[in-house]
């Protein structure tokens, strides 16, 4: 799909769910301003409501329901579910949306690697927070120490955090403040591409 026509799409797609999310943001080849498209990727923060009990601790957290409506009605759910982490949909352009609903201490760091490219996300950020000790695991980023590394069929590692009480990664305010932390330059998206 030509960069025009897709990013008409993931505009319209957030215009739909901003109303429903605390921060939005399209990622993927789009915002790398790619001439072509295979997919559209979206980073979004859907707002939660808290329940507490009788005396204000909060028992649940729980998002819209009108959050979920809007996911169902941009196509058909091919993986995951719009209370989960990951959802993709098939848009009825014929192209697939990947939305990614990270915890709120994640974001920035989900929206600098779904940006991507993929080799620019492994070779220079996730690279970046290897050398520092860090790990992406089942949790979002913990310190390699507190994992167990699972190597894959496919000779890829998986991390999976045994100690949920270790360091956890300060939570960042914006993708620059990502990279600095990582202590690697900011470069803008559109020069994201190995």
């Amino acid at each position: 799909m030509q960069l025009l026509q897709a990013r008409r799409i993931a505009v319209d797609i957030c215009y739909l769910l901003q109303p429903y999310c605390s921060k939005i943001n399209i990622a993927g080849s789009i915002r790398r301003q790619k001439a072509e498209v295979k997919d559209i990727e979206i980073v979004c923060l859907p707002i939660v409501t808290e329940m507490t009990d009788l005396f204000g601790a909060v028992i649940k957290t729980q998002r819209s329901e009108l959050f979920f409506n809007e996911c169902k009605k941009l196509g058909t759910s091919v993986k995951g579910n719009p209370g989960g982490k990951y959802m993709q949909i098939s848009l009825p352009s014929g192209v697939n949306l990947d939305l990614f609903m990270p915890e709120a201490a994640d974001y920035f760091r989900q929206y600098a690697i779904r940006t991507g490219s993929a080799d620019y996300s492994y070779k220079v950020i996730a690279a970046a927070w290897k050398r520092k000790g860090w790990c992406g695991s089942d949790l979002g980023l913990r310190k390699m120490i507190d994992c167990l590394e699972i190597k894959t069929p496919d000779g890829k590692s998986k991390w999976k955090c045994v100690n949920s009480a270790g360091e956890i990664p300060p939570v960042w305010e914006s993708e620059e403040v990502f990279f600095s932390w990582l202590g690697v330059d900011y470069l803008p998206p559109k020069y994201r591409n190995f």
